[in-house]
């Protein structure tokens, strides 16, 4: 196991207890990090612990995507300018709704403005944070609730129809749009247990959407999201469940350097762009499900705050939100507020007229 898995492999599992702690708010950071960092990623260099391969395999970091703002429907809440902007903020001072909320609004008051997107997470088996949903609503957010999946070749086989159903009606009664990011990051290595191929993740995905159709949730807006480095060597394409099962298509990256040994340095553009191309072509908003960057040199990490913006705003028009990822864990501090300058650039990040987009529809 190299040095890079082994990383992975320690964070994982204190986002697994992450989640677990916070699962009294039901929104528990861990199946954040089940989630999180598709480890069986493999770069050409073995070093690239997300995002593309890369810059210069599949034309990462020195090539532009093409200059392109599709207009999408309004029923996906994709702005027709500039992109929704959101975070997932980790819970602090408790676990229990109300430490979650106070958290969010300090999280907002720190850059300035009221996110659009506000990521929960549930791991499977928990019920829905509904109080903190509806906080949500009741102030202009849309909640995107990430929920971790389970053996795919049962769900497609109904062994929790009744789980979904319950889930659907629930998100149906609320007659709000809502952000559904079902089993995230599918097509990574701590996955494999649960998933049995690229078939049985399809086919249970397109099963769960069904129960939701047909138990008349059309309110909810489907997020389906794999790892971003696995669109360099075709992997994550292999699971996504077609147009018609799909509202946006979205991938996770990070920048791990210096933390994780062996990982360069990498710009929003390198590890999102092959995710980026292949995006163009399916006719989807693209999200951005999970990204951050640690310290490195002084300012390093406001500097790549101020380049993501820039990326975003003139070389991915079609990426229409983007999530942060704001927590500490097992050494990997992503939080905004771990400088000064970290803080101050993030806040002009998120207070950009172009990320001031609130959701159509």
């Amino acid at each position: 196991m190299s040095s890079e898995r082994q990383g992975r492999h320690r964070t994982r599992g204190t986002r697994r207890r992450v989640a677990w702690i916070a699962a009294v708010v039901v929104v528990a950071a861990a199946a954040v990090a089940v989630v999180r960092l598709g480890q069986a990623a493999h770069s050409s260099a073995g070093s690239a612990p997300s995002g593309s391969a890369s810059p210069t395999s599949a034309g990462g970091q020195s090539q532009s995507a093409p200059p392109r703002s599709a207009q999408f429907p309004a029923s996906s809440l994709a702005p027709s300018h500039g992109a929704l902007f959101g975070a997932w903020v980790a819970p602090t001072g408790g676990s229990n709704y109300t430490a979650l909320e106070r958290s969010i609004s300090t999280f907002e008051h720190q850059i300035g403005r009221p996110l659009a997107i506000d990521q929960l997470y549930v791991p499977w088996g928990n019920e829905f944070p509904m109080q903190v949903v509806r906080w949500d609503l009741g102030r202009g957010s849309v909640p995107m609730i990430s929920w971790a999946g389970t053996h795919t070749n049962q769900v497609a086989a109904g062994v929790y129809d009744s789980q979904f159903r319950a889930r659907a009606v629930e998100l149906r009664d609320l007659h709000r749009p809502v952000m559904l990011r079902w089993f995230a990051e599918m097509d990574g290595g701590q996955y494999r247990p649960i998933v049995a191929s690229p078939a049985s993740f399809i086919a249970a995905w397109r099963h769960v959407h069904d129960i939701f159709v047909r138990a008349g949730a059309t309110n909810v807006i489907w997020v389906w999201c794999p790892n971003a480095l696995h669109f360099a060597n075709g992997v994550a394409q292999r699971y996504y469940p077609g147009s018609s099962y799909v509202d946006w298509v979205g991938a996770d990256g990070y920048n791990w350097a210096p933390t994780l040994k062996r990982a360069p340095w990498r710009d929003f553009a390198s590890i999102f762009s092959t995710f980026y191309r292949w995006g163009l072509s399916v006719g989807k908003p693209m999200l951005i499900g999970e990204y951050g960057v640690l310290e490195r040199k002084p300012g390093d990490k406001a500097a790549w705050y101020r380049q993501t913006d820039n990326e975003v705003r003139t070389r991915f028009p079609d990426i229409k939100a983007l999530i942060y990822f704001n927590s500490d864990l097992d050494g990997y501090d992503w939080r905004i507020t771990t400088s000064a300058t970290a803080l101050a650039e993030f806040r002009a990040f998120a207070t950009d007229p172009y990320f001031r987009a609130r959701p159509r529809g």
